[in-house]
């Protein structure tokens, strides 16, 4: 259970603190200080408000077993440690609390040694939940995960000498440490088997190898290295790069077979808001960075520093310069975000160009005229292919413009009954091995061949929509169901249904990203982009689990220009 011993600070020395002649013990005051306030503001103030709305399953839940089992890492700080007195703290427990409030839940924590001890306790049942894990294929063999708690990225650390790492495969003869048990162990073991992997006790433990040139890197949370650095005082380690997509999104693991207990715990993690993660974030990270400053240590570091003179100097510029960037990316997360950004533009301008040469080659061969018809029919499916796979890195940096808000598409008249027909030719593949028949009816009738249906909009982005939502309900139909596309053009509406229900764990956030069920590749970005596209249009994307056995999606787009007919008519 997340408990906060108010009585034990309120009894700290507070007048010797105030009335301290020097201004490093008037500094150290003042952190306590602040501490105590923060924590006093946080138990006053009335989260009744917050409280989640639970279904009558849930709160039965709650009454009858409000009381969950906790295993968590101790010994990750800031994100979490046990401390001295057997008492959860750290970023997880102060967001844990939160998620206890809004939902009635009640965490009792099982102590642990260590991180493999606690995935031990959570495999042998002595544990219902641990707290702050990456998803794995590996854990999923015995844990439901909720939604993201927290996310941060990862960086690499190595020493000063050591050059940029742009892509860790075309290292040879390299060694990454990392503490036993951890996410991106299984993830770096899995994807790079060119490097040797080293397993600590610890995170100190696994920076200090880089230092001590026992390992030549390891891969840890920026929070959590920035935190170590400054802790260790180590001044010859550096941030080396960062791999994309390796970034920590921190869930709850949950035991198996309690989707309720899931449902529960993302629906309190739904009800945090930014400005609360935020404040916890930066309250442990700042706070407890000076916290665990050894000023001692400093001084003798800095007396060494003034005997060496010169070189002393440069030490001094490069610790600061190396501080000041770490205590930027932790208070200022969005500069991350551009530079991925950038970067994501980048590759996709530096693809685009040789693609585009591609495609031309089949039109360029297909008149010569001295070619047979299966070959004109590969070079067709070739350029095909590559229009694609160019509309797919177009279409990525426009749903990045989606997400802030500054897309606007273009629009023109594209007919969507033949985008549908295209759609159930890509995905032959699907329907065709599962004999999955695939119905349109407009107004209430039956599309004929040849019929079209012009809808003011891009083409290229609502075909996409449409073809992961299709895609979607083909994938949760069972052998021999039928998906089927009903499309009201006075309502403005497509109606996607198909048997089989959306788990009732991820129904609330379905279109939410990163939310995903049951796929072993699946990236929850599907039905995100759907909803992005559609609101794009000036339109929507709901879900409708009313029918029992079945799920419709209801697609809602501003078609009152549209135009149904025949071909040749």
């Amino acid at each position: 259970m997340v408990r906060f011993h108010l009585g034990r600070l309120a009894a700290s020395p507070s007048r010797p603190c105030l009335e301290a002649a020097r201004p490093q013990q008037r500094g150290a005051c003042a952190s306590r200080l602040f501490g105590l306030v923060w924590l006093v503001v946080v138990a006053l103030v009335p989260t009744a408000g917050l409280a989640v709305d639970l279904s009558p399953p849930e709160a039965r839940y709650v009454a009858q077993h409000g009381e969950v089992s906790l295993c968590v890492d101790p010994n990750w700080a800031p994100f979490e440690t046990i401390n001295a007195q057997g008492e959860h703290e750290g970023i997880a427990a102060d967001l844990l609390r939160l998620v206890a409030e809004r939902t009635g839940l009640r965490f009792k924590l099982t102590p642990t040694a260590t991180w493999d001890e606690s995935l031990a306790a959570s495999r042998d049942g002595r544990c219902k939940v641990l707290s702050f894990l990456n998803k794995t294929p590996q854990r999923e063999k015995w844990l439901l995960f909720s939604r993201p708690l927290f996310s941060d990225v990862n960086v690499f650390i190595t020493r000063e000498e050591h050059p940029f790492i742009s892509d860790p495969a075309k290292l040879t003869g390299e060694s990454i440490a990392f503490p036993s048990g951890t996410a991106m162990e299984e993830l770096i073991r899995r994807d790079y088997p060119n490097l040797t992997v080293h397993t600590t006790a610890t995170e100190d433990e696994a920076i200090s190898m880089v230092s001590a040139k026992k390992a030549d890197m390891t891969m840890r949370s920026l929070i959590v290295a920035a935190y170590t650095i400054k802790k260790q005082g180590l001044f010859n380690v550096k941030i080396a790069g960062q791999l994309p997509y390796y970034s920590n999104n921190l869930c709850i693991g949950i035991a198996q077979g309690d989707e309720t207990l899931q449902g529960i715990l993302n629906k309190g993690i739904a009800a945090i808001t930014t400005a609360e993660r935020a404040a916890i974030e930066n309250r442990h990270v700042s706070i407890n960075v000076q916290t665990v400053t050894d000023y001692g240590q400093l001084a003798k570091v800095l007396g060494v520093v003034c005997v060496l003179a010169g070189l002393g100097g440069l030490w001094a510029v490069k610790v600061k310069r190396l501080n000041a960037a770490l205590r930027k990316e932790i208070e200022h997360r969005e500069e991350l975000e551009r530079m991925r950004d950038d970067v994501e533009q980048i590759i996709r301008h530096d693809l685009v160009s040789p693609l585009s040469g591609i495609i031309s080659i089949p039109e360029l061969l297909e008149g010569q005229g001295n070619l047979t018809s299966y070959q004109q029919e590969l070079l067709q499916h070739v350029a095909a292919s590559g229009r694609r796979m160019l509309a797919t890195i177009r279409l990525s940096g426009d749903l990045t413009r989606m997400e802030k808000g500054t897309y606007r598409p273009a629009a023109t008249e594209c007919d969507v009954l033949g985008l549908f027909r295209g759609i159930r030719a890509n995905l032959a593949d699907l329907f065709e091995p599962k004999e999955l028949g695939f119905t349109v009816c407009v107004d209430g009738r039956a599309v004929v061949p040849g019929e079209w249906l012009t809808v003011r909009g891009d083409a290229n982005l609502l075909g996409n929509l449409f073809e992961n939502l299709i895609k979607n309900a083909a994938e949760a139909s069972p052998p021999g169901g039928e998906v089927r596309l009903a499309i009201d053009t006075a309502a403005g509406t497509f109606s996607l249904w198909n048997p089989g229900e959306v788990p009732a764990a991820i129904a609330a956030t379905v279109f939410e990203k990163y939310v995903t069920s049951g796929k072993t590749f699946g990236t929850g970005l599907g039905a995100y982009s759907a909803r992005l596209i559609a609101r794009a249009h000036g339109g929507d994307v709901t879900l409708d689990t009313s029918e029992p056995g079945a799920t419709t999606v209801r697609v809602h787009l501003p078609i009152s220009g549209a135009a149904p007919g025949k071909a040749g008519s």
